[in-house]
């Protein structure tokens, strides 16, 4: 279990002294990769300053693996998100209004830099991650692995200031079609506790006028707006700048796309690479992810929402509901929550209500018709905004009002399933700095337990052509723009060169696509399917769904495990265990029939497949499959990245599960007698290839263990490099121990062993 962890401070308690650490686990199974905490937090705390264009945890990182360095400067690759996280509002049982509103924003808060949930609205009980993988760590046939569950489950709790506490159980999957999504399921459990110490209960009143609303920042993607900007550009770029949001009703879905840059912005759909060079090699190659650095489409869809504790609410005309008084009181006798009328103040429960208001607004068990609220807003999510300013989970008002007859959306939707809805306030699609749905008002005992579930997930932009709401200020309806663009570069001079007429069409989609899910669509749809456990029909209604994930999904024969280790002179040896051959489960798509030997320079690709390994074939005297890469063209002190994917009879792949980055190399030297650097000299573009780096310079003829000071030609420490490895050499990028790269001179180096050898040299930099 990775036990990745950090302690941003410790909340001693006054009861029982009991001490609280914020920690996050790392979702990593699939292509979607995500950092969850004890807290509620997801990605990190809310951030869109400027301390936020950095990150060294994944930031729903879509595809993984895309940390990169292009022409010196180090990106931290594809992320496409904020901050998120869920908050609660309650209150008390005839605490009415406002002033008494408890309120519990458990991560999603804050401006150009984060509040901290921990200790003021969250109390974290506990994190644990399950790593129901197929195999062990040896390679062998996992005996606890459950067919039915997900690959990789993160399970957090935390205890909330409103007397809820809340479990979250997040889940993932390697499986092409089903790895570009992780399913959260929440349960909100009224405990009592407020504190995060589970024996002293503070609370036990009835809680009325109860809101959830999971929170998120979508920002597509970091590495688009650096190459663009140089930073994760907020003002003028992710809010009323380059992105919008949008919302497609038929599957509860919201994403943002990047459709502009404010540099060039009839150029800017999906950010093409600015470089023209470049844009033409990496569309043409997959390098970087294709010629265009923002294609990706974040979201979210919500998939359930429970209905059985919502509140309910009797207006005095009850003729425009058609329902007379006995049948009123049959609804109230059967439901396990109240009326609201004594609310006063609270616009929609008002006894001023129009029967019409109350008849889109109302369901026919008298409840409010969800969602509460579908908001898109900017990036400023600061605790007094959400909380009086604007609060959207407040039942004093409902943000963006609802759905009517009289509305524009209304030749849009199907049938009249949409009407007393939240509405969505297209007009305010360009912020698209955050976007939240809010569920309630709901009525809840202590004891009770309500649940609420929805799948965070990305796509290679989405369904082009359908006619969706957002996108645009002027207008509620927009089509969704296609990729599959044309692409126009102006030069130095001022002259126009088309590059493309149709991106998709001349190019394709980079590997990370790995199926034909492709869309943010395709991948809701996707989502549903998992959850359900059925085909996805269109519309969907997450109230008709089960109360919790049934997870029967068809799955390829899995990924092996995987042994790398340099081999003889300069050769790589792969390894991986024939149990692979014995996977068994109720749903399996096809009979394992070989394994695709896959190579990159970078982790997320492009790839190319060395070879083919038909099953029962290339097995080695210890009954392993073998194996062995000879390229000579792959020098040793060079990086490259690995996977072994198996492929059945009917042509379905494995995820790369077993993805392993491996540096060639020989073995070290019983004693250090002379180490040189190569190449020497180093001219620009002439160092190692792989990652999209070319200032690697390796030292060679080294022992096991040694030191390496290098110091510049006016006797400056530049690096001291620490070497612990049975190998002959060791990659360095020219970066000096103060992040500078280093510049064009002589360098002298003096390696050391512990022994008390030591040997020297020099070396030339020419850029």
């Amino acid at each position: 279990m990775k036990m990745n962890k950090i302690i941003l401070f410790f909340l001693v308690l006054q009861v029982g002294l009991v001490a609280q650490i914020r920690e996050y686990r790392i979702h990593d199974r699939g292509m979607l990769h995500e950092t969850v905490f004890n807290t509620g937090e997801i990605g990190r705390a809310w951030q869109t300053g400027e301390a936020g264009n950095r990150t060294s945890v994944p930031l729903m990182e879509w595809p993984p693996n895309s940390k990169t360095i292009l022409d010196g400067i180090e990106y931290d690759g594809q992320h496409n998100l904020l901050g998120a996280g869920i908050y609660i509002g309650a209150n008390k049982d005839g605490l009415p209004g406002e002033e008494n509103r408890l309120f519990a924003l458990c991560g999603g808060v804050g401006a150009g830099t984060p509040e901290v949930s921990i200790g003021r609205w969250s109390f974290p009980l506990y994190i644990e991650e399950i790593e129901n993988f197929p195999f062990l760590e040896d390679g062998t046939l996992n005996p606890n692995y459950d067919p039915n569950e997900a690959e990789e489950i993160i399970r957090a709790a935390w205890s909330t200031s409103t007397g809820i506490t809340v479990t979250r159980t997040s889940r993932a999957w390697s499986y092409p079609d089903y790895d570009d999504f992780i399913i959260y399921e929440y349960e909100f459990e009224y405990t009592g506790d407020r504190d995060g110490n589970p024996t002293t209960i503070e609370m036990t009143d009835k809680l009325k006028d109860v809101m959830f609303c999971p929170n998120y920042g979508f920002a597509p993607s970091m590495y688009g707006f650096q190459r663009t900007y140089l930073e994760w550009k907020y003002e003028g770029g992710i809010y009323r700048g380059d992105v919008n949001n949008f919302w497609d009703s038929d599957l509860w879905l919201t994403w943002n796309m990047n459709l502009r840059n404010n540099i060039s912005d009839d150029n800017g759909l999906g950010k093409p690479e600015l470089n023209n060079d470049y844009f033409l090699e990496f569309a043409q190659t997959g390098k970087q992810g294709g010629g265009l650095n923002s294609p990706q489409a974040p979201g979210y869809c919500i998939l359930f929402y429970d209905t059985t504790h919502l509140a309910v609410v009797v207006p005095k005309d009850m003729d425009s509901l058609g329902k007379n008084e006995s049948e009123v009181q049959d609804i109230l006798r059967s439901s396990t929550v109240y009326s609201l009328n004594d609310y006063n103040g609270i616009d929609i429960y008002s006894e001023n209500s129009t029967s019409y208001k109350w008849y889109f607004e109302l369901d026919k068990n008298f409840h409010v018709r969800q969602p509460w609220s579908n908001k898109v807003s900017t990036g400023n999510t600061n605790s007094f905004k959400m909380m009086y300013e604007k609060d959207p989970f407040n039942p004093n008002t409902r943000w963006s009002g609802v759905y009517t007859p009289a509305s524009t959306t209304w030749p849009e939707l199907k049938g009249d399933h949409w009407l007393g809805r939240a509405a969505y306030p297209y007009r305010q699609s360009a912020d698209a700095g955050m976007k939240h749905h809010t569920f309630g008002p709901y009525t809840m005992e202590i004891g009770d337990k309500i649940r609420f579930a929805m799948a965070e997930l990305a796509g290679y932009g989405a369904e082009a052509g359908k006619r969706v709401e957002g996108g645009q200020v002027t207008a509620q309806w927009a089509k969704i723009p296609s990729l599959n663009r044309k692409v126009v570069y102006t030069d130095d001079n001022g002259e126009q060169r088309v590059l493309t007429e149709h991106y998709l069409d001349d190019f394709g989609y980079p590997d990370y696509v790995n199926s034909d899910v492709i869309t943010v669509q395709d991948v809701a749809k996707k989502a549903f399917e998992a959850y359900t456990g059925k085909a996805t029909t269109l519309p969907v209604w997450p109230e008709d769904n089960p109360t919790s994930g049934k997870y029967h999904i068809p799955v390829p024969c899995p990924a092996p495990v995987i042994t790398l280790r340099n081999y003889g002179q300069a050769v790589i040896k792969i390894t991986w265990n024939r149990a692979v051959e014995e996977f068994s489960h109720p749903r399996k798509m096809g009979e394992l029939a070989k394994f695709y030997i896959l190579r990159a320079e970078a982790g997320m690709g492009p790839w190319a497949v060395l070879d083919s390994v038909a099953v029962g074939e290339n097995i080695n005297e210890e009954n392993l499959y073998e194996y062995i890469d000879d390229d000579a063209n792959f020098k040793v002190g060079e990086s490259r990245y690995y996977a072994v994917v198996s492929v059945d009879d009917k042509d379905n792949r494995s995820g790369l599960t077993n993805l392993t980055k491996f540096t060639k190399n020989i073995p070290a030297v019983a004693q250090i007698t002379d180490v040189h650097v190569v190449p020497n000299p180093f001219i620009k573009n002439s160092g190692f290839e792989g990652e999209g780096d070319d200032r690697r310079i390796g030292f060679y003829g080294l022992p096991e263990k040694c030191t390496i000071h290098i110091f510049s030609y006016s006797g400056q420490l530049i690096d001291k490099i620490d070497h612990d490895d049975a190998v002959y050499s060791h990659e360095k990028i020219q970066i000096t121990r103060n992040g500078q790269d280093m510049a064009s001179g002589i360098y002298f180096y003096v390696v050391t062993t512990p022994q008390g050898d030591d040997c020297h040299g020099k070396f030339i930099i020419l850029k």
